[in-house]
């Protein structure tokens, strides 16, 4: 995964008035049924706003997650089923035409029967090719073309602005060829992570079994796996550290990739890449890199092959036929995340085809489901969302003027993008058949590559974006300094036009906010307004801010999903920091949007401040299973659902006083343990 990959998590501004029809009395207020009045919401926010819902909507079984946002997000895929069963259904859509590459695809995904005839035909010729190396140097060769099709293993490449000149692309190196979720996976002592590592070796024997070895073949094949995966999750840097930009910062030339790693052919793989050998380049991880290198000596060839044959299984396993993608989920879905059940076919080939197709099926979404009106009020919600940050932070004690002075120059370069890009990808090119979807899923992953590696030593385009317009999701980009907000994302409960302002603010504002405040976190902090990783803080600024991240850290630290297994507060850092200062910064901008107005009437018993904060907690408010939960404590830089809905609140003075908590209640932090940074 590229270093870009993980970051993204995500001219002063005047606050506009409020919308025009805030305050139209058709305007809906918060979903009354999903309130658990049993609750007391000083005592237990998060079961106050949403528990009814939670305890009346049960996880559904193919679903490791559960809420009105997760429903909207699965329900706007029966859109994309509408779209793609029409242009399936037009046989005489014109070669290259974007009806005729997402019908196609999709009709050829659609056929199971054909899919399920072919069985591992379409691996083989992939496996032949990894078969007829004769030496490591020409296993080489066949890895390159594997990385053509984004099985990029044990070492990727993808493009990434430059950290340091942040309008150029440089080509980034980063380490990959792991299949469990993380390095911790393979090297922590606790029973569930041996429990896991047991799984592990089980199912990878399995898969080669289907795939055509013996039990005894197999059985050894996946224990040859296990090694050359463990001693690369030793080489590899954990999550935690992985966050700091610094820690995967090293721009390298072609001489010193060389030297770094001097059995792998590197004037090969960039002339198969076509790329020059002078190209500017960063490595993430360099001591991966020499363990990749250590390998290409010491690990014999055939286990060169039963690796690569591995990771080219795993990779496409869900694009073949029934056994394969039965066994693939088993361990995936059901045993790592306790999901009892696939999704239906119709809506695995429709995440298919935003996976590989995204923008000419986003393209047709868009133009159907996102009117003009939704643009323009979110991108008004920006920018009393900028503002406020601004204000905020102008009325920060603890920082200096100097670093005031460089935080609003970073806030006035903020590149907001919402909905779609202005300019569409041009897929007329990618030969897409009715009948071979595994061919067509290997040409949707070719261009996926090629269009990421043409943009490498060039200069940076600003109008691309790293999400697809249909997504559920938004995020911030560091390098480029910008917030992203796909049109998936605008649709209730996060967005809604027919919604008071408090609930819009509450929901989709906070969103908006967390986005800005990435900006401003542990490792947005980082980069300035260029997009430079390049420290702009006074020292004592910085220290100021740290503690602060300290304190939120810590809070975190203190969260458990069960007994003995709790967050991990410096891997959940940023996405707290970014739901603390969202909470507030969008609460702020709620209030200054209602300056010289009358104060908006109580809506169903709740003030428009009571409102904004159980948006949060209906839009926040996700049940999960055991095992998900365990997986996302591990590895994900996003808390579970329920504490970025207690957590921010809990050191919020805005929310005690909108509830009139006392002082010693639950959802109040003492004084001496609230949190600030934003």
């Amino acid at each position: 995964m590229s270093a870009l990959c993980r970051l993204l998590l995500v001219a002063c501004f005047l606050i506009s008035a409020s919308f025009a029809f805030s305050q139209n009395s058709s305007l809906h207020g918060i979903d009354l049924g999903d309130l658990d009045r049993t609750a007391q919401p000083c005592d237990d926010f998060y079961q106050f706003a949403n528990g009814t819902w939670r305890a009346n909507n049960p996880i559904p079984a193919s679903m490791a997650r559960w809420s009105r946002r997760w429903q909207a997000g699965e329900s706007a895929k029966d859109r994309l089923r509408e779209i793609l069963e029409a242009a399936a259904a037009d046989k005489n859509a014109a070669k290259g035409s974007t009806e005729q590459i997402i019908g196609d695809y999709y009709g050829a995904c659609m056929d199971e029967s054909r899919v399920n005839a072919r069985g591992m035909e379409p691996v083989k010729p992939w496996f032949a090719k990894i078969d007829s190396a004769r030496d490591i140097a020409s296993l080489q060769e066949v890895m390159a073309e594997l990385h053509d099709i984004l099985v990029q293993v044990p070492f990727g490449m993808g493009s990434q602005p430059d950290a340091h000149k942040p309008a150029w692309v440089l080509a980034d190196i980063g380490a990959s060829g792991l299949s469990l979720p993380d390095r911790d996976y393979y090297l922590k002592p606790e029973a569930r992570f041996k429990e896991a590592r047991d799984k592990y070796v089980a199912h990878v024997a399995a898969m080669l079994k289907l795939a055509g070895w013996d039990q005894k073949s197999a059985a050894a094949g996946a224990q040859t796996i296990m090694t050359m995966e463990t001693k690369l999750a030793e080489a590899s840097l954990d999550n935690v550290a992985l966050r700091d930009p610094s820690a995967t910062d090293h721009n390298t030339t072609f001489a010193q990739l060389q030297a770094m790693a001097p059995h792998v052919d590197w004037a090969s793989y960039f002339k198969h890449k076509q790329l020059p050998n002078d190209v500017d380049m960063n490595v993430d991880q360099p001591k991966f890199m020499q363990e990749v290198d250590r390998q290409m000596q010491q690990v014999s060839l055939a286990d060169w092959k039963v690796y690569l044959k591995w990771q080219l299984l795993n990779s496409v396993a869900s694009s073949l036929s029934a056994p394969f993608v039965e066994e693939d989920f088993a361990f995936n879905g059901k045993y790592l995340a306790g999901i009892s059940e696939m999704k239906p076919r119709w809506k695995r080939c429709a995440e298919s085809s935003d996976q590989l197709l995204g923008e000419a099926l986003g393209k047709k979404y868009v133009e159907k489901y996102f009117p003009p009106e939704a643009k323009a009020r979110m991108q008004e919600m920006v920018r009393n969302l900028l503002a406020a940050m601004r204000d905020d932070i102008l009325t920060r004690p603890w920082m200096s003027e100097d670093t005031k002075e460089k935080a609003m120059a970073k806030i006035a370069t903020f590149n907001p993008k919402i909905g779609y890009p202005d300019k569409w990808k041009d897929y007329s090119h990618v030969e897409i058949r009715r009948d071979a979807f595994f061919e067509d899923m290997i040409a949707g992953r070719k261009f996926v590559e090629s269009d990421d590696r043409a943009l490498i030593g060039k200069p940076v385009d600003r109008g691309r974006w790293g999400m697809t317009p249909p997504t559920s999701d938004a995020y911030y980009n560091p390098l480029m300094n910008e917030i992203v907000f796909p049109a998936g994302i605008l649709q209730p409960p996060a967005f809604d036009l027919n919604a008071l302002d408090a609930v819009n603010y509450g929901a989709i504002g906070v969103v908006i906010g967390h986005e800005i405040s990435h900006g401003f976190d542990d490792q947005g902090a980082q980069f300035d307004f260029l997009g430079r990783l390049r420290n702009w803080w006074t020292e004592a600024d910085l220290k100021n801010f740290q503690a602060r991240g300290a304190c939120v850290a810590d809070q975190f630290d203190h969260y458990f999903i069960e007994k003995d297994i709790h967050h991990n507060g410096k891997l959940v850092l940023g996405e707290s920091i970014g739901d603390l200062g969202g909470a507030r910064v969008a609460f702020l901008a709620y209030q200054k949007s209602l300056e010289g107005k009358p104060r908006p009437a109580d809506v169903d018993g709740f003030t428009p401040e009571q409102q904004f904060f159980i948006a949060w907690g209906q839009f926040r408010g996700d049940e999960i299973r055991p095992e998900a939960a365990r997986l996302m404590v591990q590895s994900d830089p996003h808390p579970i659902a329920k504490y970025r809905v207690i957590g921010p609140l809990s050191n919020l003075p805005e929310f005690q006083k909108a509830w009139s908590c006392k002082a010693d209640a639950a959802m109040v932090r003492a004084e001496a343990k609230r949190c600030e940074v934003w």
